[in-house]
């Protein structure tokens, strides 16, 4: 759950979720194209990308312990859906994160997600670059629902790629 920084609320991942969801679901116009997958996998995968909490959680982020942290990490990323693309955008999420940090429990986590990731990347046909793309737009995504629960101005940035077949770089 998300903590307001400014009022005595808290955000249940669930509608950070919701709001993820429904910035991909306005992804692609005229400047940034649609990815080469189902619509609906990319808007469901973005939009479950936290997928361990629950509808109410009580997970303060950044409140609770590295443990209790890395065993929703786990959870999430072992949940398997049966929509193949969207179960994973979540993973690929969820490998991310946890390859943040430079404790050694957590990349040796990250690295055995990278290799179950890049086993089922395989049996989709399709290019792992590809996943990594859209991996940027659930980062987008995932970022500007991230502040908004907190409800506190933030700066930054995510390089994304407007034409999935371009090395151009937004």
């Amino acid at each position: 759950m998300f903590k307001s920084k400014v009022r005595p609320i808290v955000i249940p991942q669930y509608e950070h979720l919701k709001l993820a969801g429904a910035l991909a679901s306005l992804w692609g116009n005229a400047d940034f194209e649609r990815p080469p997958i189902p619509f609906d996998s990319f808007v469901l995968g973005i939009g479950l990308h936290d997928r361990a909490y629950g509808t109410l959680d009580n997970y303060p982020i950044g409140e609770q312990t590295e443990e209790t942290w890395l065993d929703i990490a786990r959870r999430g990323f072992n949940t398997t859906w049966a929509d193949p693309i969207a179960d994973l955008l979540a993973k690929l999420h969820i490998q991310r994160l946890v390859a943040y940090g430079p404790a050694s429990v957590r990349q040796t986590l990250a690295a055995e997600m990278e290799a179950r990731i890049a086993a089922q990347i395989d049996q989709t046909g399709l290019p792992a670059e590809l996943f990594a793309r859209i991996d940027r737009v659930t980062r987008l995504c995932d970022n500007l629902s991230f502040h908004f629960c907190f409800e506190a101005p933030v700066e930054g940035s995510v390089r994304v790629f407007p034409r999935f077949d371009s090395g151009e770089e937004i």
